[in-house]
């Protein structure tokens, strides 16, 4: 019984280890590609593009009509 528990431990403290190392590793990698993948502070920022009121009313009627077909297909 006492073997048992110890190797449980074992196996228990080294998924731990393994899984603290990988995140830790994780985390600098992400460090390292924010850093390089950083953009330019001082361009200046894109205007978002500008939208019509009729070309916002189409999306929304064909995104109904998308879901309306695909619910009467699925039924």
């Amino acid at each position: 019984m006492q073997q048992q528990l110890s190797e449980a431990f074992t196996i228990m403290l080294t998924g731990m280890i393994t899984v603290f190392v990988f995140l830790t590793l994780l985390l600098l990698a992400m460090g390292l590609l924010r850093r390089f993948a950083a953009t330019d502070e001082t361009a200046p920022a894109q205007a978002p593009p500008t939208k019509t009121q009729a070309t916002d009313a189409q999306r929304v009627a064909a995104i109904t009509a998308a879901v309306h077909a695909y619910r009467r297909d699925h039924q």
